[in-house]
């Protein structure tokens, strides 16, 4: 049976993605169906009756809700254990841009003495895209938790956080691997570009042969001085596709579900 493609639109009005995968599906010939997911909803909205291969794209809520349910787990790429920093630290070591990182709770940094005006690496320690990583003041750090505690589902201040060295970054690039291979990708810092560099795309797949937190999964990588650095790992699930070739990616992950069914 094909891969159904179970994508959630009522995402943020920026986002292409809902209409990439929707002209990627059917350039593949796959099944598309369109879904509404409320945020912080603690079910999933009334599914569709499909008894084949599926594989699930939207944002947390849809994600968390679908990876617990025994039936529609199946397709969604995510353990919150391998997606976290402290995961690719063990994995990758000194591969990791930010291997020297440390990571504490909100409540905790916040209490450290620093000056305002000192910058630093800021990103959550979970792959649950609460912020968006990047370097700040300790002033902008504090802005920001206030606003995180002022939202529709403030943040928890034991919630744990990345603190790491600023570092001045060549470019950095997105990976998509499907069992080990990288299927597709793009520039998407400083700028677009959807050619890989052929040395990048070994890179990713010896990162991908000592260790994947999925067998489908976003790799992120940094050119740091002429040299490769895995920035993180990305749920493929609630990934931005930039430049990539979005009906490769379909192809190839709706034929690995099709193979697992088997």
């Amino acid at each position: 049976m094909l891969t159904t493609w179970i994508v959630q639109t009522n995402v943020e009005p920026e986002s292409t993605s809902p209409i990439l995968l929707r002209q990627a599906c059917a350039v593949e010939q796959r099944p598309f169906c369109e879904i509404s997911v409320i945020p912080g909803c603690a079910a999933l909205p009334t599914m569709p009756a499909i008894d084949g291969p599926v594989v699930f794209h939207g944002r947390t809520t849809l994600i968390l809700r679908a990876s617990e349910h025994p039936k529609w787990q199946r397709g969604i790429f995510f353990d919150p254990v391998d997606f976290q920093h402290r995961a690719y630290a063990a994995a990758y070591g000194d591969q990791l841009l930010n291997a020297d990182a440390r990571i504490t709770s909100w409540e905790d940094f916040l209490r450290e003495p620093r000056d305002p005006a000192e910058l630093v690496f800021l990103k959550p320690n979970d792959d649950l895209k609460r912020f968006t990583g990047g370097v700040l003041s300790v002033a902008e750090c504090f802005t920001l938790y206030q606003q995180l505690r002022r939202a529709t589902r403030p943040i928890n201040p034991a919630s744990e956080v990345v603190i790491g060295q600023p570092r001045e970054i060549d470019g950095e690039w997105r990976l998509f691997i499907v069992e080990g291979e990288v299927v597709s990708g793009s520039m998407y810092r400083p700028s677009g570009d959807a050619y890989l560099p052929h040395d990048l795309v070994l890179f990713a797949e010896h990162i991908a042969s000592q260790w994947m937190p999925a067998p489908v999964f976003v790799l992120d990588v940094a050119r740091v001085e002429q040299t490769w650095k895995v920035v993180e790992c990305n749920c493929f699930n609630g990934c931005r596709f930039y430049l990539a070739d979005v009906a490769r990616i379909v192809r190839a992950v709706s034929q690995y579900q099709e193979r697992e069914t088997h």
